[in-house]
C-alpha cells in the first residue's frame, strides 16, 4: 500500500508540473520559444525541455510496470503452485457409554500354603537339681558324661543326638581415637620423657645423614588395654630410611599407661610426630 501511495505523489506531481504554465515553469513552451528565439534549436537544451514531457511519462510507465512486475510475480507464482490440502474434518460419532461393559478381570488364585518341614525330635535328658534331703532319690541326676553326649531339657526323650551349636564368635574389640577415650593413654613419665626416649633411641640412618635428608615421620600406633604398643604404622613419612628407623624406635617402647572408659582400660589409637633434625 505505501509503494502504492507513492507512486501516486509521483504521477500527481509529474501532471501538475507538465500543465504549469506560468512564467517560472522551465518546460512551459512560450518560454522555450522565447529563450530559443535567436539561438542554435538543435542545442541540447532546448531538446531536453522540449521532450522533458514524453520521456517523463515513457519512465513513469516503465516504473509503474516495474513496480507491479516485482509485486505480481510472487503473487501469481503462489496461485500457480499447489493448492493447500484442506484439513480432515472430524467426524464426531456419540458413543453410549452403556453398551460397554467392563471386563472383570480374575483374581489370582492364592499362593500354595507352605507347611514347614517336621522338625526333628531331640533328645533331651531331664535337668534335676542336686538338693540335700535325708530321703532316698529316686530318679538320680544325669551324670557329667550325660550331659556331654545329649543336650538338657525339662523332660526326659527319646530322639536325635544334635550337636551343640557352635560358640558365637568373638566381638572385636573397639579401638578408640585419642580424643573419645575419658582417661588418655600416658607414658611413664609422661610425653616429655617419651621424646626423650625417642632421642636417644633414634640412629640417623646414613644414607639420609649423608644426603642431608630430615624431617618429621608420624607414626600411629595403638595402646592396648595391657599397655604394649601394637599396630604400629606410617601416617605420613619423609623417606623409606627416616620410616624405617621411626617405625623400630617406635616398636621398642615400653609399656604405656593405658587409656580407659569408665574406669577400664581399653585400646586407644596414638599419633606422635617423630622428628630427624640434621645437627
Amino acid at each position: 500500500m505505501t509503494y502504492v501511495i507513492i507512486v501516486a505523489v509521483l504521477l500527481l506531481l509529474s501532471v501538475l508540473l507538465t500543465y504549469d504554465t506560468s512564467w517560472m515553469n522551465l518546460l512551459q513552451g512560450l518560454r522555450n520559444q522565447l529563450v530559443f528565439a535567436d539561438r542554435h534549436r538543435e542545442y541540447g537544451a532546448y531538446e531536453l525541455r522540449n521532450h522533458y514531457n514524453r520521456r517523463l511519462g515513457l519512465a513513469m510507465v516503465c516504473a509503474i510496470a516495474f513496480f507491479f512486475l516485482a509485486v505480481g510475480t510472487p503473487f501469481v507464482i503462489s496461485k500457480l503452485g499447489p493448492a493447500d490440502k484442506e484439513p480432515e474434518k472430524v467426524k464426531i460419532v456419540e458413543v453410549n457409554l452403556d453398551l460397554f461393559q467392563e471386563e472383570k478381570q480374575e483374581e489370582p488364585p492364592p499362593p500354595p500354603e507352605v507347611i514347614p518341614p517336621p522338625q526333628p525330635k531331640i533328645e533331651t535328658v531331664q535337668f534335676t537339681a542336686v538338693e540335700a534331703v535325708d530321703k532316698p532319690v529316686e530318679a538320680p541326676p544325669p551324670t557329667q558324661q550325660d550331659l556331654s553326649e545329649t543336650t538338657a531339657g525339662q523332660t526326659t526323650q527319646e530322639g536325635e543326638k544334635i550337636d551343640a551349636p557352635p560358640p558365637p564368635p568373638p566381638v572385636e574389640e573397639v579401638t578408640y581415637d585419642l580424643a573419645a577415650v575419658q582417661e588418655q593413654p600416658d607414658f611413664p613419665g609422661g610425653m616429655a620423657k617419651m621424646y626423650e626416649y625417642l632421642q636417644k633411641n633414634i640412629k640417623y640412618p646414613d644414607m639420609e645423614f649423608d644426603a642431608g635428608i630430615q624431617g618429621k615421620v608420624y607414626v600411629e600406633f595403638v595402646v592396648d588395654k595391657d599397655g604394649s604398643v601394637e599396630d604400629v604404622k606410617i601416617r605420613r613419612g619423609v623417606s623409606a630410611g627416616l620410616d624405617k628407623e621411626a617405625l623400630r624406635a617406635v616398636k621398642s617402647m615400653p609399656k604405656w599407661s593405658p587409656g580407659k572408659m569408665n574406669g577400664k582400660p581399653v585400646k586407644c589409637r596414638f599419633t606422635i610426630p617423630v622428628d630427624f633434625k640434621l645437627k
